[in-house]
């Protein structure tokens, strides 16, 4: 996954679900979203090599995928 011009991370924690519960660890990896988003329009063996993006409204930022990559420590699926 490569992040050029956008945070990675949307970061929630503070916020309040429509229930009106505090978010008190939700950080979204949207770069890990919208490729996984990506893979259901391309397909794997549909020889589809793109995806267009449109209208999505990103955090502007010069993020990079190495923030991605957790540390061992930390990564639920090692």
């Amino acid at each position: 996954i490569g992040v050029a011009g956008m945070l990675p991370f949307r970061d929630y924690v503070g916020q309040r679900d429509l229930d009106g519960r505090e978010l008190r660890v939700t950080t979204i990896c949207v770069a890990d979203e919208i490729s996984g988003a990506a893979e259901m329009v391309m397909g794997k063996l549909d020889a589809i090599p793109v995806a267009l993006v449109r209208g999505y409204e990103y955090d502007r930022g010069e993020g990079h995928a190495t923030e991605i990559v957790r540390e061992m420590a930390l990564d639920l699926f090692p």
